[in-house]
């Protein structure tokens, strides 16, 4: 991967070794190009920033040498397309985060605008560190550097002022005077910036230096303007001079403590306000509770709080069932008072059966999600994801858990960067290749301490009451904690029966070495489970609960809710609550938040042994495959009508088969819940070769998670159906998951690859013949295109769209085409065409009574205005838009927020700014109730004189 540098001189390097860029016209080329990365860069543009008024006689000419020349040194003869391409009327270069530094310092002040406490100063900290000096100070272009540079310069100074005021505020100031000096240098007249060094050298006692900037800042701002400082700056000398105390205000610090996922016992960890992302993952968060008749392995406990206590990282190995994660949760809440910033706890899930091991990018979002980073904000790239999390951690004291990891690659991504961090790590296997590790092999209970834990669990008088019987069982159990805890809780939910009973029947279940689970500690697990399993049979509620645990078995989600385990047992939810609650009392299944459930890794394995002989099983796993259908298909409807044609992909299935959803809320909160099993739900079906079913699944589910957010679900969705779509010859299944993975990529900002699988789904509905979807997805192929700046395409495929939806006459399709059409007018500045496309659109909705398009459309055409300079016009255009949605109902949907946001550019176009303040407030406001920003995001919107536009929005324009 080629990398580009522009914080600083110009810099280019290939896997490491610089690539020389000698000549200068080709520097101030590729600057101009790096500096619009992913933007068309016209030869006009390139031109005036190469020669300004000194242009020669065929300047496109001369651009096009130059630029040959330029493709080639990066290309260095290899023949590979490289990254600048040309349209557009001129030149682009496409790039990532990872590959320019500015659009990662873009991305990563993105990130802190969302986060909260020491994630936003880690962020910022991150983005301004990639700084290297006077920006492109060795390419010679007054132009360039005249209009250009200044508006980067202007994004670091603004991050600069906000890491400040977060430095200042958590007690840092005296160290970022330095730092606040030559910030000032640049910006000799920011208030803001001399406000906070006058305040950081008063806070290091230094009064008569933080009079000297006042002063100073005075005098430049007399000089320039006329003007004398503002309020804030005369009313921070007022306190210098009077020597009264001055302390930060109240604002997060800059250490801040994970946030909980699952609802547990409290431990001693620093509370943070809960993230809606955080909160979305499950296995993460705090310390699950500690074990309360933990017994033994005096040693090892030892052992590893001292290798904790020197924040070292320490690792047990052992076989299933043996006490690895008891051990590990009861060591870490021993030690969790040596690490006040917190404790994160994570399952790798490196041992659950048919469920795929937690991938160290994962693992690595999830935690960061919990330290408050926000998703967008987290790099795609294993490495760069674990970089921003040494950077978190480098000067904290946490306390991390890695429970059931597979292997050593898994691990060392995870591993934090500071040096009073603690990590302790389980797995089934040595992971002997980590450096620096304390490794502990676990071994079976000694006698003693399982006769210990027994009585403790069971009752010591009892045990003591039958010696004999007492051994056997303890024997049978072979030492193994996950064994002898099932045993003694039957025997405490039967204080009537002899302890020798149990023992005859440990006795009988013993299996015979021929048995699903093959090594012997596992047939040793297999009898105390088969134990527990006979007593389900014999309890009141007897062939029921019994059944329930079988059928658990059959699911292969990471945890399950009571109305999918009510589908998978076909009983009601009620009575599937009671028989799961049954299970957690016999300790076969363990609830970690009200109504959601989980097996351990053996438990699944043996119960799936035994559903291998149920009659029903086949069609519990289709019942619950059927549940996730119906629930999609309901969630869809709720979420977008237009969208119902979705619910006819796949099966016909029982009525009545899935939750009922009737809210938005209750839609959203169940998308959350199920995101992730939603994974293996569609893997499971994938598994079974039922593609109806598969594509069914991934049809509805794929825009139920697109629609919040969750679109890296969504990929691997639809990644695991277009299997399936492939394997059923199906053209119309092909059609529809490659446009869902091409609009999940898109919604990634990925359009090289999204671009492809828009083509292919394309040619798919053209050979089955569904002209409506064909014209859609040219309409989609148009927009993809529109965006990349390739104008010319975008039109023909907005031609050709409109050319089959007046074939059908499919009015409402046409008048989104002519709209869209108009749009990529718009984007070409030829404002005429634009004005004539929207106006078409608009007389077709207002005809059809569509409110929500004609609305659409009537923004469309006022944002034409507004850019065009008819600033009067567009105001007028959209306050009738918004008129239309309100009547219509849709005061609150995005479309209104992004319309009220045009209206307010328009106002401030025309010096209204307090009028377009009032616009973007409320914007903000139906942008954060929609989840489409984060809180973060809101509070600067409406506290910035002149907000930039948000993300969300500047993607539809």
């Amino acid at each position: 991967m080629i990398v580009f540098r522009v914080l600083g001189a110009l810099e280019v390097e290939r896997d490491g070794r610089t690539l020389p860029i000698g000549a200068g016209k080709q520097r101030i080329a590729l600057a101009t190009l790096l500096l619009h990365a992913n933007q068309h860069v016209s030869m006009d543009r390139l031109a005036e920033r190469l020669w300004h008024d000194d242009a020669p006689l065929d300047p496109r000419a001369a651009v096009h040498t130059h630029m040959t020349r330029l493709r080639s040194a990066l290309n260095e003869g290899r023949g590979r397309s490289g990254p600048i391409e040309t349209g557009g009327g001129g030149y682009l270069l496409r790039a990532v985060p990872e590959s320019v530094d500015l659009l990662r310092f873009r991305q990563l002040v993105a990130g802190a605008a969302e986060a909260d406490g020491e994630a936003k100063g880690v962020l910022l900290r991150q983005a301004l560190g990639l700084w290297r000096g006077p920006m492109l100070s060795d390419v010679p272009s007054d132009v360039l550097h005249r209009d250009d540079v200044p508006s980067v310069l202007a994004e670091r100074a603004h991050a600069q002022e906000e890491w400040f005021e977060l430095a200042w505020r958590s007690g840092q100031g005296p160290q970022i005077i330095g730092e606040l000096r030559a910030a000032l240098t640049g910006f000799p007249l920011s208030e803001r910036l001399g406000t906070r060094l006058m305040l950081c050298l008063y806070q290091a006692g230094r009064q008569a230096e933080a009079l000297e900037v006042y002063e100073t800042v005075r005098k430049g701002l007399r000089d320039e303007f006329g003007l004398e400082p503002g309020s804030e700056m005369r009313r921070v000398q007022a306190l210098v001079l009077r020597q009264e105390p001055v302390e930060p205000l109240a604002a997060p610090a800059l250490t801040t403590a994970p946030a909980p996922q699952e609802p547990v016992e409290p431990v001693n960890v620093p509370a943070q306000k809960a993230r809606p992302e955080a909160a979305a993952a499950p296995g993460l968060g705090r310390l699950p509770v500690d074990v309360r008749a933990f017994t033994g392995r005096a040693a090892q406990v030892e052992a590893l709080t001292a290798t904790l206590e020197r924040a070292g990282v320490a690792a047990i190995a052992g076989t299933g069932g043996i006490g690895k994660s008891a051990l590990a949760v009861h060591v870490a809440h021993r030690v969790a008072g040596r690490f006040p910033d917190g404790q994160l706890y994570v399952d790798l899930r490196g041992a659950t059966p048919d469920v795929p091991p937690l991938g160290p990018r994962e693992a690595l979002g999830r935690i960061l999600h919990a330290m408050g980073v926000p998703a967008s904000a987290v790099p795609d790239d294993v490495e760069a994801a674990a970089s921003l999390f040494r950077s978190m951690t480098g000067t904290r004291r946490l306390l991390l858990l890695l429970d059931n990891a597979r292997d050593a690659g898994q691990v060392r991504p995870l591993l934090p960067g500071g040096k009073g961090c603690g990590v302790l790590v389980t797995s089934r296997r040595m992971l002997t290749s980590l450096d620096g590790v304390r490794h502990l092999q676990l071994d079976v209970l000694p006698e003693a301490d399982a006769h210990a834990l027994l009585g403790r669990l069971a009752g010591v008088r009892r045990l003591t009451a039958e010696p004999e019987a007492s051994a056997e069982i303890v024997r049978r159990c072979g030492g193994l904690p996950l064994a002898l805890s099932i045993v003694a809780a039957r025997l405490a939910g039967r204080p009537d029966w002899p302890v020798a009973a149990m023992a005859a029947r440990m006795r009988r279940a013993e299996p015979s070495p021929d048995g699903g689970l093959e090594e012997d500690d596992d047939r040793t697990i297999r009898a105390s489970f088969m134990v527990s399993y006979e007593d389900l049979l014999s309890s009141p509620a007897g062939e029921a609960a019994a059944r329930m645990f079988r059928l658990l078995g059959l699911f292969d989600g990471h945890d399950i809710g009571v109305p999918t385990a009510a589908a998978l047992a076909d009983v009601p939810a009620e009575q599937a609550e009671r028989l799961l609650e049954l299970l957690v009392d016999a300790q076969l299944v363990r609830t970690y938040a009200p109504g959601r459930y989980r097996m351990h890794d053996l438990l699944r394995l043996f119960a799936r042994e035994l559903s291998a002989q149920d009659r029903d099983a086949a069609r519990a796993v289709r019942r619950m495959l059927h549940f996730y259908l119906a629930t999609a298909r309901r969630a869809v409807g709720v979420l977008s009508l237009p969208q119902l044609w979705r619910a006819e992909v796949g099966p016909a299935i029982p009525a009545g088969s899935g939750l009922l959803l009737d809210t938005r809320e209750a839609t959203l909160a169940w998308t959350d819940d199920e995101a992730y099993n939603a994974v293996a739900v569609v893997r499971q079906a994938a598994g079974g070769e039922d593609d109806d079913l598969t594509v069914g699944l991934a049809t509805a589910l794929s825009y139920v998670l697109f629609t919040r957010g969750r679109w890296r679900q969504e990929l691997q969705i639809c990644r695991t159906a277009l299997v399936a779509a492939i394997r059923s010859r199906n053209a119309l299944y092909r059609a529809i998951i490659h446009q869902n993975l091409g609009t999940a990529l898109s919604a990634r900002e990925r359009m090289a690859d999204a671009v492809p699988h828009l083509e292919q789904a394309l040619r798919a509905y053209r050979e089955v013949g569904v002209p409506r979807h064909e014209a859609t997805l040219l309409d989609d192929l148009g927009s993809a295109r529109c965006r990349e700046g390739r104008y010319a395409e975008s039109v023909d495929y907005h031609r050709q769209a409109l050319k089959v939806h007046r074939s059908l006459g499919n009015r409402l399709g046409e008048g989104i085409t002519l709209s869209n059409l108009g749009l990529a007018h718009q984007r070409m500045e030829h404002y005429p065409e634009a004005f004539h496309l929207h106006g078409k659109a608009i007389a077709i909705f207002r005809s059809s009574g569509n409110g929500r398009l004609h609305a659409a459309a009537l923004g469309n055409l006022a944002e034409a205005c507004r850019l065009s300079g008819r600033a009067e016009r567009a105001i007028r255009h959209f306050e009738q838009a918004l008129d239309i949605d309100r009547r219509a109902g849709h005061g609150g949907s995005y479309g209104h927020a992004e319309r009220l946001w045009g209206l307010g550019r328009a106002l401030h176009d025309l010096g209204k700014s307090y009028d377009a303040r009032l616009c973007w407030d409320e914007a903000a406001t139906i942008l954060h109730d929609l989840d489409l920003i984060s809180a973060g995001e809101k509070r600067h919107i409406q506290t910035s004189t002149t907000p930039e536009t948000p993300e969300v929005i500047q993607r539809q324009l």
